[in-house]
């Protein structure tokens, strides 16, 4: 809706005397009461539809029996913390999931769900890993979470105001929960720990009713004293009952209970520990000796669950059959084409294995190992390896890109669970194989934890080909978080440790990109020119191609226009012939911006229009979206308002759905100069984005343009220091120039014309000229 519209729609033919900076403070309240849902755009504010919540809730049990009374109890909590506290087995995850999915109406913006796996073998869940999770329920892309979690609970508790949401935190410690909470009016927090919590439920067994309930519901025949005595043998623990129904559901009740009893058949009292261990021993020696290994098995896998391909890793040949007989036994859930065990059952299982079932353990590294390296090349295909696994085995096929995207996706959890806890060498190289899809993809959480456990166990192993992967990748981790100076120490660290002219180059490219956003030019063209001169070396186009490339960016960022151009265009040349389509729109981007700087218009109109045609082909928004944004800025420089308005709306709908703050730090430039009378809005709010997020060629751009808006001497003098301080002579000229047009200096203007046609910039020779001839006497 129109601004004018909007103002009409809500005051009619009275509107007030300032209608739109009212209309501001009516918006500004309506995001406090209902945040995420007004937009607004080039064109003014639009309300979005709200659409249904997530909801990651398990599962509610089909036999679930009893705890009325606590149920009942619980609903009663309007917001805050429910916890429901006891001991393994006695059916707390099975309350909360019931409790949960009888409240979903109450919390229709969503229902989040975790397994902090704390009391699991295994890596239990971090509470970034858990806040990843949630953000990306909560509509959150996986590149815009950030990498703190001080900013992630931030974005967190962000996400929730002014929504009714309920969240479930299984199987928790004490010290993950608190950053976890949805402290947020309207929201529902039930927590499910084995340690005691304030405001608990301390769940008890099942009472004599609700036991004997629940075999009759599982059909367990026999006598009603045989049921009872079951109940007894069982302690009335849910867990311990469900299996020893699950193996007398189909009759022979009597010889069941005679096995049960063992020894014991004097004892009165049976406590929780034996009783869950009598029916896991139980159940484990009916079993047939082929499926025992398979359950034995499944208890060294380091993950939540397992996948059949992996499973069959595990046990060397296809398990389906045996998977299914653990299912029937109640040793093992299957969810839709997964399989899962109780926490206490996966115990049981690892603790039964003997020295020969490790060897599959060994196996299903291998096979996660080859399935990442895989599904990471056929999805990125810019990935390479530092290390030299033995990728010779069984690997699953793949259709295309997307079939190997959805299986990271789904195995995600899983191929963490294993780098983190593999043997050398496969947490070194399966850290090596997973480096680009986990830096592409954002995952800084789950980076970090991958890269150190890799560089422990290349250090242990004295392996330096997995130390230098590792290092690199611990550098990628730092540059993503903005921590420069550790990003150039890892890289130093690397490059002690590389063998090869390849890892070498590799890791001086990257070195590069943290010196060039750092602004500091000159050592990243150094890093580009050692990193294009060994790719010639090796005679590697698309490592050459890439070098090129970003070394045009430094000559740009200098003000090396000539030089930026002829390097851009020899990459964009290669990447043609190559058929490498994204770097071909990425060149064909950045020398639409050189072509821009010179003056050379129409060329960069052409260039533009031909990458933007090209992105859309591509998967890669926020690439994108940057395209979009140089598209805008050339037309506003031509003058052609309504094509740049239209680029600018376009590139904003993209980067919003990208989450890709940078391309509307400079599509916000373009409007700046599309629309003279609000240059200082504009340009104030890419000022305020970039700072906010470290945008800081954005930041300067934007900032000469809303100090020649306000007359601000303080800010272009800030800008101007920025520019010496970092060699980043891009925006030198027009700095100057808008200085010259603030204080009317004639001798500003002379060497903002003389920076101009030292670095050929038309445009602003242009408008330097043009001052001048006002500025004469």
């Amino acid at each position: 809706m129109l601004f004018a519209d909007l103002i009409r729609e809500v005051w009619g033919e009275a509107p007030p005397a300032a209608p739109l900076p009212a209309l501001r403070t009516l918006v500004k309240r309506l995001r406090q009461s209902i945040p995420d849902e007004i937009v607004t755009d080039v064109s003014g504010y639009r309300l979005k539809v709200r659409t249904p919540g997530p909801c990651q809730l398990p599962a509610d049990l089909p036999d679930f029996v009893g705890r009325e009374h606590e149920l009942e109890r619980l609903e009663r909590t309007g917001e805050g913390v429910v916890s429901i506290t006891g001991a393994p087995g006695v059916g707390k995850t099975a309350l909360a999931v019931r409790l949960a999915h009888r409240l979903r109406e109450k919390y229709f913006d969503g229902q989040l769900y975790v397994n902090l796996r704390a009391f699991a073998p295994g890596p239990p869940v971090t509470v970034e890993q858990a806040l990843s999770g949630f953000l990306r329920a909560l509509g959150v892309s996986q590149v815009s979470i950030p990498a703190t979690l001080d900013a992630q609970r931030e974005l967190y508790l962000a996400k929730l105001e002014g929504k009714r949401v309920l969240v479930v935190l299984d199987n928790a410690a004490e010290d993950l929960i608190e950053s976890l909470l949805p402290t947020r009016p309207g929201c529902l927090a039930i927590v499910t720990s084995r340690h005691d919590l304030p405001g608990q439920l301390r769940l008890d067994v099942l009472s004599d009713t609700a036991a004997h309930d629940l075999l009759l519901t599982m059909r367990v025949g026999g006598t009603a004293e045989e049921r009872a005595e079951l109940v007894r043998l069982c302690a009335h623990l849910p867990l311990a009952l469900r299996i020893a129904g699950a193996n007398v559901a189909h009759g022979h009740i009597e010889d069941y209970l005679t096995e049960l009893r063992g020894d014991r058949l004097d004892v009165l009292e049976i406590d929780g520990d034996t009783a869950v261990r009598s029916t896991f021993d139980l159940s484990y020696r009916a079993l047939p000796a082929g499926t025992r290994r398979v359950f034995r098995l499944l208890g060294l896998p380091p993950g939540a669950d397992i996948g059949l391909d992996a499973a069959a890793a595990l046990a060397g040949r296809d398990p389906e059959r045996e998977l299914d007989e653990l299912v029937r036994a109640g040793l093992v859930d299957q969810v839709g084409a997964r399989y899962q065990m109780h926490d206490l059952i996966k115990l049981y299982a690892a603790a039964t294995a003997d020295e020969a079932d490790q060897a599959g353990l060994l196996r299903m590294h291998g096979w996660y190992l080859r399935a990442a390296f895989a599904a990471v090349s056929l999805s990125t295909p810019e990935n390479g390896l530092l290390t030299t696994p033995d990728l010779d085995g069984p690997t699953p096929e793949f259709a295309g890109r997307d079939e190997a995207a959805a299986w990271l996706e789904e195995e995600h959890a899983n191929l963490i669970a294993v780098a983190l806890t593999a043997p050398s060498p496969y947490a070194q190289q399966l850290a090596d194989a997973m480096r680009v899809y986990l830096h592409v993809g954002r995952y800084e959480t789950d980076k970090a934890l991958v890269f150190h456990a890799g560089l422990r166990a290349a250090r242990a192993a004295g392996d330096r080909a997995g130390q230098c992967a590792a290092l690199l990748g611990l550098g990628m981790s730092g540059w993503s978080r903005g921590e420069y100076r550790d990003a150039l120490e890892r890289y130093a660290e690397a490059l002690e440790c590389a063998g090869t002219t390849s890892a070498t180059a590799l890791i001086k490219n990257a070195a590069g990109i943290v010196h060039l956003e750092l602004g500091e030019t000159r050592q990243a063209g150094d890093c580009f020119a050692e990193s294009l001169r060994l790719r010639r070396d090796l005679g590697d186009e698309r490592g050459i191609a890439g070098a090129l490339m970003n070394l045009g960016l430094s000559f740009g960022a200098r003000g090396e226009l000539r030089q930026a151009a002829e390097h851009i265009q020899e990459c964009r040349v290669i990447a043609a012939r190559l058929g490498l389509h994204f770097q071909l729109a990425l060149a064909l981007d950045n020398l639409s911006v050189a072509y821009f700087e010179l003056g050379e218009l129409d060329l960069a109109l052409a260039t533009s229009i031909e990458s933007v045609r090209l992105h859309r082909d591509n998967t890669q928004q926020r690439a994108l979206a940057n395209a979009l944004a140089s598209l805008a800025r050339i037309h506003a420089e031509r003058g052609e308002t309504a094509d740049g308005l239209a680029a600018a709306q376009e590139c904003f709908e993209v980067a919003e759905e990208a989450s890709h703050p940078k391309a509307r730090i400079d599509a916000l430039v373009a409007l700046a100069v599309l629309e003279p009378d609000k240059a200082a809005e504009h340009a104030g709010a890419a000022v305020e984005l970039g700072r906010k997020i470290g945008y800081g060629p954005g930041v300067i751009t934007a900032s000469i343009l809303l100090a020649h808006a306000t007359s601000s001497l303080e800010l272009i003098d800030e800008v101007l220091g920025t520019i010496e301080e970092t060699d980043s002579f891009m925006d030198h000229s027009r700095a100057l120039l808008a200085r010259a047009r603030i204080t009317g200096s004639v001798a500003l203007a002379r060497e903002a014309l003389a920076a101009a046609e030292h670095r050929e910039q038309a445009k602003v020779v242009s408008d330097a000229q043009e001052l001048l001839a006002t500025l004469a006497p």
